[in-house]
């Protein structure tokens, strides 16, 4: 059975990943929004305190939770076009972040790093200090963020995947940079 590519876009907090999927998503391409922002503005307006700064380990259990059915919906959604889903970020930045957590069994969700397989290549947003915009969701520093980008792309290497970091250029020419490296791949498409 023919499978859809899953596609993640990472990287750098501040990068220009939102505004690039919001581009596919205009040329017609599926784009599963990032669900720890989801998650925080949630917490945000019900006043709770499931935030990256307030309690960590309950923001990440629903931030994997969450990634893990959106995972399964994009694997099997049909109608996507050219079969390509976007995903900003995935359920391996989850992951990497409840390791980072001081508790025990901070490694309880890894297996699904093997069960849960995405597109081989994953596009990296870089640190881009001249767009980077601290807002109500994203509280941490350029400087935090430079160094969540250098956990998680030593964390999607060790999980198997493809590291290409995208350049710094307009939205329109990202979008290309992405979509031919992915049509001069050389597999056409998963199959199970």
């Amino acid at each position: 059975m023919i499978m859809n590519k899953l596609i993640i876009i990472s990287g750098c907090s501040g990068g220009g990943k939102s505004t690039l999927l919001a581009e596919l998503s205009n040329q017609g391409y599926t784009v599963i929004p990032e669900v720890g922002r989801e998650i925080v503005k949630e917490q945000l307006s019900a006043k709770g305190n499931s935030t990256p700064w307030q309690n960590p380990k309950s923001f990440c259990e629903l931030v994997i939770e969450r990634s893990k059915t959106r995972y399964y919906c994009g694997k099997t959604l049909q109608g996507a076009k050219d079969r390509l889903i976007f995903f900003d970020r995935s359920i391996l930045d989850g992951i990497s972040f409840y390791q980072t957590l001081n508790i025990k069994n901070n490694d309880q969700y890894d297996s699904l790093i093997s069960q849960l397989r995405y597109y081989q290549d994953v596009f990296f947003a870089p640190p881009w200090e001249e767009i980077f915009l601290a807002d109500d969701e994203r509280k941490h520093s350029f400087e935090d963020a430079v160094s969540e980008y250098h956990r998680l792309l030593k964390f999607y290497a060790q999980s198997g995947y493809q590291i290409i970091n995208l350049p710094k250029i307009t939205i329109k020419d990202r979008v290309q940079f992405i979509l031919s490296k992915i049509k001069n791949d050389k597999e056409s498409s998963f199959e199970i």
